[in-house]
């Protein structure tokens, strides 16, 4: 996993596969508010920099999460299939969004 440490960045994202085959989009950024880790259930404290996982399900939909860099790479990296480097602007809130209001198999694929 070496190849993924201190990812995401602000030029790079990461996106892969759940073993449900759900689309996985790991993206780094600053809170605004206050969150628990869904690794650690740790506290995530306004201005921390940190990391959300947006799914996007295959039949469509999406759902995100809060996690700490470290708690990503630690438990989170060793559960996503294919993982790979895309950049940033690939993985914005709108286009996932957009993504999960279409059924998978009219998805565009990310080259």
């Amino acid at each position: 996993m070496n190849q993924f440490q201190g990812l995401p960045n602000r030029k790079t994202s990461l996106t892969g596969h759940t073993d449900e085959g759900d689309e996985i989009w790991i993206i780094r950024s600053i809170s605004q508010k206050f969150y628990k880790c869904l690794g650690c259930k740790g506290e995530i404290n306004i201005g921390d920099e940190h990391v959300v996982v947006q799914y996007v399900g295959k039949y469509g939909g999406t759902e995100h999460s809060h996690w700490h860099q470290r708690c990503a790479e630690e438990i989170l990296f060793y559960q996503v299939r294919g993982m790979r480097k895309v950049s940033s602007k690939e993985s914005s809130r709108d286009r996932l969004e957009s993504r999960g209001r279409r059924p998978a198999g009219r998805r565009r694929r990310p080259r």
